[in-house]
């Protein structure tokens, strides 16, 4: 009998902390979930590493390990979606991440389900820009877009593309595609679909406190100033050190006065965003006419 396994490959900013933070770690009487943490080191080479067959099958055996009989297994780590701010030459993309899971999991072993969610790439984009200048980056944004163009990771979210790859390596009814939107303008009802989906009829009790709150227009421009001086992993050459590369800019822009005193939504420049969307803009054709999920505008 085939195991089942359930794969949240992400992506980034699509609510997939909420979901392991809140929800996930209360469903241990019907499913085994491995979060991040348990299962780092697999995790780590799924994502960076050109597995050979050995680690492959070694992979294999450490998830085995942690399996329970009788129930499925959860994994849930938006890196298995793509490495959204790398600085290496060559970033590991997210369909070569796809095949990697099938052969750790074949399908004559394991049922697999893979679940993703997908936000407005304009919209997500933009967040993980600003995540870019609160963990010490302090590259204007166009500048940032056009290393992120050259290694190849903007061509991850092709979501149609994306989907269309899952389909052909689990088949057609073997995903949950959630979409961001829609999520936010109801989150309980998601939770209970996608719950639903996994075999769980009950949504478990949980708090949706926001922790840190994103980065306005004025934070982002003077986080950006003050970490051209402060030494990050974005910044290594940077002339003032940082304690645990936690930029001063962080600790200091992320008060409550600060965004008292201002909080703008940031936005990018108008010319990126124009540029952005029309890349996406024939993969968002498919979606849309596939899928009923428009990100066209």
């Amino acid at each position: 009998m085939r195991k089942t396994v359930y794969i949240h490959v992400g992506y980034h900013k699509t609510a997939t902390t909420f979901l392991q933070k809140s929800i996930y770690p209360k469903l241990t009487h019907q499913i085994t979930y491995l979060s991040r943490g348990d299962a780092q080191a697999y995790l780590y080479d799924i994502r960076h590493k050109k597995l050979s067959d050995k680690a492959i099958t070694d992979l294999r055996r450490g998830f085995e390990s942690m399996m329970e009989a009788e129930k499925p297994l959860l994994i849930s780590y938006e890196g298995l979606s793509g490495n959204p701010m790398s600085t290496k030459k060559k970033v590991k993309d997210n369909h070569a991440i796809l095949k990697d899971l099938r052969q750790i999991f074949p399908e004559e072993s394991y049922n697999v389900h893979i679940i993703v969610g997908v936000r407005r790439q304009l919209d997500l984009l933009t967040s993980l820009y600003v995540q870019y200048i609160h963990q010490g980056g302090y590259k204007q944004a166009a500048a940032v877009f056009e290393e992120w163009e050259q290694l190849g990771v903007l061509n991850g979210y092709y979501y149609f593309s994306y989907m269309d790859r899952v389909i052909q390596l689990f088949g057609q009814k073997n995903y949950y595609l959630m979409q961001y939107e829609n999520f936010r303008e109801n989150e309980i009802k998601e939770i209970t679909k996608l719950l639903q989906y996994m075999g769980v009829h009950e949504v478990p009790s949980y708090s949706n406190t926001k922790v840190n709150r994103s980065y306005g227009t004025m934070q982002v421009k003077t986080a950006r100033k003050m970490n051209y001086f402060l030494k990050t992993p974005f910044n290594p050459e940077a002339p003032v050190p940082t304690k645990r590369g936690r930029p001063l800019s962080r600790v200091m822009l992320q008060s409550r006065a600060s965004f008292m005193l201002h909080h703008q939504k940031y936005s990018l420049p108008a010319s990126l965003q124009q540029v952005l969307q029309a890349k996406y803009q024939s993969d968002n054709q498919l979606l849309l006419h596939h899928y009923g999920i428009d990100y066209t505008k």
